[in-house]
């Protein structure tokens, strides 16, 4: 079942001008940003006293926790949340260790905008946000 927009999404990245940026052209797109941090322990600890977002972007190198010891966190305690890899890390190492771990999607961080925005349109044309 299709879940009706808007998706709700967490920007998660240690890069304050790359989540402004994200979380606006995801708003002018019709998403619901409704949660951002710079590390996955920020997000973890706000996960804990907020509800779950549909989707994470999640960058992959942070400081603090990074991107994939998140994702492990994540599909323990939320394995609903789609998690999607927003990196300039975009070796295949990094994207094989992503998807092993449970991530539904990789997109490299120089690629087009619209690289984004269709791997979110592929997660919930699939029907797989809860």
């Amino acid at each position: 079942m299709k879940k009706e927009l808007p998706i709700t999404i967490a920007v998660v990245d240690d890069n304050a001008l790359i989540r402004e940026s994200v979380k606006f052209r995801l708003n002018s797109l019709g998403y619901n940003v409704v949660m951002e941090a710079e590390n996955g322990q920020e997000f973890l600890d706000k996960l804990h006293e907020n509800s779950t977002p549909d989707v994470c972007v999640l960058d992959i190198n942070m400081p603090v926790m990074d991107g994939l010891e998140t994702t492990v966190h994540l599909k323990k305690e939320w394995p609903a949340m789609k998690i999607i890899f927003f990196s300039m890390e975009d070796s295949s190492i990094y994207i094989n260790k992503g998807i092993q771990l449970g991530a539904d999607g990789f997109v490299a961080k120089d690629a087009p905008f619209s690289d984004l925005n269709n791997m979110l349109l592929s997660i919930i044309n699939q029907g797989q946000v809860a």
